[in-house]
C-alpha cells in the first residue's frame, strides 16, 4: 500500500501528455503481476521464468501476458499461476539492496509475437548507452483497474558517479541510473517506467520509491547472473 502512496504524491511532480492516438509498442517481454495492492510488471526471461521486483511479492501470484486489452482479443492472452517465487534478500538482511525475485510460472508461457522473452545481459553497459524504458500504461479509454497499453521510450544510461549521487543509488553498487528526456504527471509511475532494455538484454528493473527528479534508478541485473541461472538451473 505503501508504493500507492508515493506515487500519488510524486503524481503532481512529473508532467505527461496524452495524446489521441496511442500505440501499444512493440515489448513482447512485459509481463504483468497482478497484485491486489499496486500494479507490477516483470520481464519474461524464459518461458518459464519471469524477473520483476520484490516488493512486488505476494505468497500467490497470477501472470498475464500476450494481449492486455479487454476489448479486443488476438489469441495471444494467456493467463499463468505462479508455483516458486524465490526472493534474493532471502540471502540477505538488507533487502533495500537486491530488490529483486524470480516467478517460476506453473507451465510453460506459449510463444507468439506478443510473448516473447528478453535476454540476460553477458557485460556491463557504459555511461550514455542509450536504453529502451519499458512499462505498462493505461489507455485513455481504460478507466480499470489494471493496465492495457505497453509503452516504451529512450533514455541514456548515466554513470556510476552520477548514480551515487542519488539518495537511491548512494553508497549501492547494484544499482543503475537513466536519465529522462520527459517527465510524468501519472500515478503508478512505477508500472510505466518498469524495465531498462541495453543493447537487446535486460539490464534494469525497477527498485521501489525509484524517481530522483528526473532520474530512475534501476537494480542492475547483470550483477545478479549468477543468481539467476543458478535458481533456474536448480528448481
Amino acid at each position: 500500500m505503501k508504493y500507492i502512496l508515493i506515487f500519488v504524491l510524486l503524481a503532481g511532480a512529473f508532467s505527461f501528455d496524452y495524446t489521441d492516438e496511442q500505440n501499444d509498442d512493440p515489448a513482447p517481454y512485459l509481463v504483468y503481476i497482478k497484485n491486489q495492492y499496486s500494479p507490477c510488471v516483470g520481464v519474461l526471461i524464459h518461458q518459464q521464468w519471469v524477473l520483476a521486483a520484490a516488493h512486488c511479492y505476494l505468497p500467490s501470484l497470477k501472470v498475464k501476458l500476450g494481449n492486455f486489452k479487454k476489448r479486443v482479443r488476438d489469441g495471444t492472452e494467456q493467463t499463468i499461476k505462479s508455483v516458486q517465487i524465490i526472493r534474493y534478500w532471502n540471502l540477505t538482511t538488507d533487502s533495500s539492496n537486491h530488490n529483486l525475485m524470480l516467478i517460476k510460472l506453473s507451465k510453460p508461457a506459449v510463444l507468439n509475437e506478443k510473448v516473447q522473452p528478453m535476454g540476460l545481459p553477458t557485460k556491463s553497459v557504459p555511461a550514455g548507452t542509450k536504453c529502451i524504458i519499458s512499462g505498462l500504461d493505461w489507455s485513455i479509454k481504460n478507466n480499470g483497474k489494471h493496465p492495457d497499453l505497453r509503452q516504451t521510450f529512450t533514455a541514456p544510461l548515466l554513470s556510476d558517479k552520477e548514480c551515487q549521487k542519488t539518495k537511491q543509488g548512494k553508497g549501492n553498487k547494484n544499482r543503475i541510473c537513466v536519465k529522462f528526456l520527459k517527465s510524468f504527471n501519472r500515478i503508478f509511475v512505477e508500472a510505466i517506467l518498469a524495465a531498462v532494455i541495453c543493447k537487446d538484454k535486460i539490464q534494469g528493473i525497477e527498485v521501489g520509491n525509484f524517481l530522483v527528479g528526473d532520474i530512475g534508478v534501476y537494480t542492475n541485473i547483470f550483477n545478479y547472473i549468477p543468481w539467476i541461472q543458478k535458481i533456474m538451473s536448480t528448481r
